[in-house]
């Protein structure tokens, strides 16, 4: 098995950061880029246009690939249509991985602040009640792909495992650990 490039999560200048709805992808590179002084980059924000509609794939990656031009970066979330481009130009992966039991109360928690709150997210969108309970709800889509995400993820690393990228599964509710 190769060396990784770097050590640790701290050393890394370009951090790819997995794991499902709710599970602290965006807290930790907040977080990250925090101290490392650049701005994090959400996944979400690529992909998700106007009404919740997704923007069209060759957009969306695009837009990764602006992204990923830069010298460093930390950049939350993964959608299918991106995971090559990722795969390797990243000095570290992080899957945070807690149990669903903590994830989908946190990820309930999450999205009605937003609804009650009216907070503007990605392509200016808004939570509604329909978006928070109805079938498309991102509460219901968490619990759908809980376990199909986690199989995908535990194939991504093992496909990573034989390059010299910093591969880190954190399966505690605690991402902030990941920063010590």
């Amino acid at each position: 098995m190769p060396v990784p490039r770097v050590k640790s999560l701290t050393e890394a200048d370009r951090v790819w950061i997995v794991g499902g709805p709710g599970c602290g992808k965006s807290t930790l590179a907040r977080a990250l880029a925090e101290r490392r002084g650049v701005e994090p980059v959400t996944l979400d924000a690529l992909f998700w246009g106007p009404a919740w509609t997704p923007v069209p794939t060759a957009e969306f990656l695009a837009g990764v690939e602006r992204e990923l031009a830069a010298d460093r970066w930390i950049i939350d979330g993964q959608f299918a249509e991106s995971v090559d481009a990722f795969a390797h130009r990243a000095d570290c992966v992080v899957w945070t991985d807690p149990p669903l039991r903590v994830s989908w109360p946190r990820l309930l928690r999450r999205t009605v602040r937003r609804w009650v709150r009216r907070e503007e997210l990605w392509g200016g969108v808004r939570e509604t009640l329909w978006s928070v309970i109805g079938p498309r709800s991102i509460l219901w889509y968490a619990v759908k792909v809980h376990d199909s995400q986690r199989v995908a993820n535990q194939r991504l690393f093992e496909r990573l495992s034989s390059t010299d990228v910093l591969l880190l599964h954190a399966r505690d509710s605690d991402v902030h650990s990941l920063l010590k």
